[in-house]
């Protein structure tokens, strides 16, 4: 056999060894949801992990804390962990040890942060309170240039914030809940004590970073199944529950309620709430039984303080079904029977009362008060197409 040939056969059985990790990793995942009592679905577990891969490509295994860019992370493209419809996420790797300029402009959206993590680990990550970029000094033209590092540098006086040395990972969030109106931030990132030179990555740290991706990509979507898993195991079906994401990413003053849904399909839930005051900012969205959100671009899964209206009374209600039920303020199942809702509020310094509660279509009109908001199909037309263009014109990379 020439060399040729040897050189060829072990890249193909190297390839094929990394593509039966996923083959594996693909059924188990299957296996999980089909032993909760799912129909068999596999292409959702299949498409869940290539997110997920996706998303250890571009933040894992091309990521450069010495030559940092912020990428694509859960969001518009890997949809896992019960993303924000709301929030456009960015993520770049960084060594909480180096120092980084952050430059840019904030544009209008509702909230900009960033937010440190650790490394992940098996107990997951841990985040830092945020850096907000309201907090900086703007020029004439709208431009931020802040500097990151342990300590501030000598004779800076300019915007600083400080890094810790267990810090891995710098995320961007981007909230807006007038889609396409607002103008999303545009932000870059610069080491400043990197080599000059950018060269080749070893190839045994792609090697090693490239034998975990399969069993990454499936422990993050196991993630989310367990997740729910929790909140069945506790009785949190067809009903809300208070949620403290304080420690795993969630911003100050931002509340959660979190349950999940199991509705046949002449069913619905019906959520109400009463925002407390300064509640400026609520955003509710399903997901699957896997925690990945549904498609929010060419369906209403979600809804937030623009898309949704608050009754007379004041109560914010919200119908969740499968079947269009008529009213404005219906969020789609799209098909699926059982998943999660999700409801974020921000602003508050006390978090919402919220409830839910099973009810028949047919019983809906008992139980929604005369003055409820409705549609008629050609505004339901007319609000999907609004969506899906407000969506598609906000910053997807």
């Amino acid at each position: 056999m020439s060399r040729e040939s040897e050189v060829a056969g072990e890249s193909v059985t190297s390839w094929v060894a990394l593509m039966n990790q996923f083959g594996g990793a693909g059924d188990r995942l299957v296996a999980h949801i089909e032993g909760r009592g799912e129909p068999g679905r596999p292409s959702d577990a299949y498409v869940a992990l290539m997110g997920a891969t996706m998303d250890f490509y571009l933040n894992q295994l091309s990521a450069d804390p010495n030559f940092p860019s912020f990428m694509p992370t859960c969001g518009f493209f890997q949809h896992f962990g019960s993303p924000n419809p709301d929030t456009v996420y960015r993520r770049a790797a960084i060594d909480g040890s180096g120092t980084y300029r952050l430059t840019g402009l904030r544009g209008t959206a509702t909230q900009v942060t960033f937010m440190a993590f650790t490394a992940p680990s098996a107990a997951g990550m841990t985040s830092f309170d945020p850096f907000d970029v309201s907090d900086l000094t703007f020029d004439g033209d709208g431009r931020f240039d802040v500097l990151l590092s342990p300590t501030r540098p000598e004779g800076h006086d300019g915007d600083w914030w400080e890094l810790d040395p267990t810090m891995a990972s710098l995320w961007l969030r981007a909230v807006s809940d007038d889609w396409g109106n607002e103008v999303d931030p545009r932000v870059a990132i610069l080491r400043l004590d990197s080599p000059d030179q950018k060269r080749r990555t070893a190839p045994e740290r792609i090697e090693a970073k490239m034998a975990a991706m399969a069993l990454t990509a499936e422990h993050t979507i196991a993630y989310g199944i367990r997740h729910l898993d929790e909140l069945v195991d506790e009785g949190v079906i067809n009903e809300l529950k208070l949620i403290d994401y304080g420690a795993n990413g969630g911003m100050p003053l931002q509340w959660y309620h979190e349950g999940t849904f199991d509705l046949e399909d002449e069913e619905a839930l019906l959520v109400e709430a009463t925002l407390p005051p300064g509640c400026g900012y609520f955003s509710f969205s399903l997901t699957d039984r896997m925690f990945v959100t549904l498609d929010w671009v060419h369906a209403q899964t979600s809804l937030n303080a623009k898309q949704a209206s608050l009754d007379d009374d004041g109560v914010l209600r919200v119908v969740i079904s499968g079947t269009d039920p008529g009213v404005r303020n219906w969020m789609d199942t799209t098909g699926y029977a059982r998943g999660a809702v999700q409801c974020r509020w921000i602003g508050s310094t006390e978090p919402p009362q919220a409830t839910a509660r099973k009810v028949t279509l047919n019983a809906l009109d008992e139980v929604l008060p005369s003055f409820m908001a409705r549609v008629t199909s050609e505004e339901r037309t007319a609000a999907l197409s609004a969506r899906s263009v407000g969506a598609q014109l906000r910053s997807l990379w």
